[in-house]
């Protein structure tokens, strides 16, 4: 720790010293305020919303430096005057572009989403019923076949099974003239057994492969048929989609006219400080 008559003594050498008294010298210190950056912690935002770049700022400022070559101090500090007008204008830029984009997408999301799906959801449901018709479209062949029996609750030909019960319920329910103890036990909360199923469709003559499978092939087939429509029209929604969003982009490329105005004036008065440091800068060194 220093003591009482050092820092006397440094104090008094302190006192001594003009600083740089060569022209080098002079150079040096004149861009003490660039290399420091005076208003590089004011200008810059550092918290995580909006973030910038500390590095950014400066790499802009050491190139206006190279472009504008101060010599002095007062020279120094309106170039980096000037690279801050400049910092403050990309930063309103970045403002437009930004509320232009969530202007679009607001749009976007409650006007011409698919309900609440965009399109990467509605492909998830194209896909969805493809599968879905692709399935049918086998199952119809095996039963076209005459390959499909009905004599247990599962059937399986290879890599291929069907869930008989389930056939069962989508031909007993397709008939219209069920009796109505058999309707309630159709549609109620308890699950109907393979006997129970089979019992009921036997009423109606649904006694062998022939007529169960017939019968399997019109509701599958009804069933494909009933997909592809969907499709289509999901397909026809992704389209509109895709034109609606080309359509508010366009829209939607100028902000609000209450924005607007307050940008432009903006951008304006920073565009003017610019300009006038910069001709104060040229004014210092001799050009005008």
């Amino acid at each position: 720790m220093a003591t009482q008559k050092q820092i006397e003594a440094n104090n008094q050498n302190a006192q001594l010293s003009t600083g740089p008294i060569t022209t080098a010298g002079k150079a040096v210190i004149a861009t003490n305020a660039i290399k420091h950056g005076i208003f590089t912690k004011t200008i810059i935002v550092s918290s995580e919303i909006g973030q910038e770049s500390e590095e950014e700022y400066q790499a802009i400022l050491n190139n206006l430096v190279d472009c504008l070559l101060p010599c002095n101090q007062m020279e120094s500090l309106l170039v980096e005057k000037i690279a801050v007008d400049f910092w403050r204008l990309r930063r309103t830029i970045k403002f437009e572009t930004g509320s232009i984009a969530n202007h679009i997408a607001t749009l976007v999301k409650e006007f011409y989403s698919y309900g609440t799906r965009d399109n990467h959801a509605i492909d998830k449901d194209i896909m969805y019923n493809r599968q879905v018709i692709e399935w049918n479209t086998f199952y119809i062949e095996y039963l076209t076949q005459g390959k499909v029996t009905f004599d247990e609750a599962l059937w399986k030909e290879e890599t291929f099974e069907s869930d008989i019960i389930d056939d069962f319920y989508r031909l007993a329910k397709s008939i219209d003239n069920l009796a109505e103890r058999d309707r309630k036990l159709l549609h109620g909360t308890v699950c109907l057994s393979f006997d129970e199923l089979r019992s009921i469709l036997q009423k109606h003559d649904y006694n062998d492969v022939k007529s169960i499978s017939a019968k399997l092939i019109e509701i599958y087939t009804r069933e494909n048929q009933r997909l592809e429509k969907e499709n289509q029209e999901l397909s026809s929604k992704k389209t509109d989609n895709e034109a609606a969003y080309r359509l508010t982009y366009m829209l939607g490329m100028a902000p609000t006219a209450e924005n607007t105005d307050k940008i432009l004036k903006y951008e304006r008065s920073l565009q003017k400080s610019l300009f006038q440091n910069l001709i104060m800068l040229k004014k210092l060194q001799g050009m005008f």
